[in-house]
């Protein structure tokens, strides 16, 4: 409990009212001098707590306990800036790469350091790792341009203007840059329509970008009947149209949908295709193939299709099974 000191009180006690001024003048400057210690020393205080105590700073100590540890978030961005304005500039730049008229200056540290066929290129035992100038093929010169700019930077925008004409991806692909090629695939899948979906289904396949294969894949067998109007349909050839045909997961609402495909395919170029005519699925709806089927001259003027027709015509003229 705490009992105020005032003059009344030190009186009872004994003490005149002079000595209670001097009481408070001592007590002033008892106080004023602690705060005054706690100005000077609060720095080596801190330091002594810190010291003493190590698990409330553990993010400034080492561990030997007597210095800090410094982190700059961005010190990787900055020192990466300051290297692509050196390139950009012509500084310390010890490789130019060729492709067709393009000559790009750049730091063989840096595009080895992202992309494994650089690092191939300049640590292994090949000549061009001895070379300032090298000239590289099949590659498309803005695309790489683009690319090495990503090293750079980290940045790269990607569109219709790059990946849908067939540069971006190949060249991403052919330096092992898996995060491009990626945010390539990544575009061409949210660009599937029937008109282009066989299209990337095929340009998947020759870069090895299986989940981008499967995907385009699944979208031609479930939007058929559309797919199989359009000109890259037109242009697939016999093996590829039978694949599709023969898939159990083809998404068509009726057989005769794949008999009218089939039929367009082979018109398209009747002269190289009339062969194929057997290939296809032959409906069986009764009054398609007698309106249709039977009256299409490639169906009547091929033997093997005439053969299935004559089953199917069969097919309709056998009893109906009684229960």
């Amino acid at each position: 409990m705490f009992f105020p000191i005032t003059p009344g009180v030190l009186t009872s006690l004994g003490c005149s009212s002079a000595t209670f001024g001097h009481l408070r003048v001592i007590f002033s400057l008892i106080l004023g001098g602690f705060f005054i210690f706690l100005s000077v020393n609060f720095q080596g205080l801190f330091w002594s707590v810190r010291l003493s105590f190590p698990w409330i700073f553990p993010d400034l100590l080492n561990r030997d306990g007597h210095s800090i540890s410094h982190n700059s978030k961005r010190h990787y961005h900055d020192a990466f800036v300051c290297m692509n304005r050196m390139r950009q500039r012509g500084l310390l730049c010890d490789i130019v790469l060729h492709v067709a008229t393009k000559e790009i200056k750049a730091h063989k540290v840096v595009l080895a350091s992202c992309s494994p066929y650089f690092h191939a290129m300049f640590t292994n035992e090949m000549s061009e790792s001895r070379q300032t100038h090298v000239t590289l093929h099949d590659i498309d010169p803005q695309a790489l341009e683009q690319l090495v700019q990503y090293a750079y930077t980290a940045e790269i925008v990607v569109g219709e203007g790059n990946v849908q004409v067939g540069t971006l991806l190949p060249a991403a692909s052919l330096l092992q840059l898996n995060g491009v090629r990626d945010a390539c695939c990544k575009f061409l899948l949210s660009q599937l329509d029937p008109s282009n979906c066989l299209g990337i289904r095929g340009f998947a396949d020759t870069h090895s970008c299986s989940d981008l294969l499967k995907s385009a894949h699944k979208y031609v067998l479930q939007h058929f009947v559309e797919v199989s109007k359009t000109e890259e349909f037109m242009l697939l050839s016999s093996c590829s149209v039978l694949d599709l045909i023969s898939s159990d997961s083809l998404n068509v609402p009726s057989e005769e949908e794949v008999y009218r495909a089939v039929l367009s395919w082979v018109k398209h170029d009747v002269d190289s295709r009339r062969q194929h005519v057997a290939e296809q699925r032959v409906p069986v709806l009764r009054d398609f193939l007698m309106s249709h089927v039977d009256t299409e001259l490639l169906v009547r003027h091929h033997s093997e299709c005439k053969d299935l027709l004559i089953e199917a015509l069969k097919y309709h003229l056998l009893p109906e099974p009684h229960g």
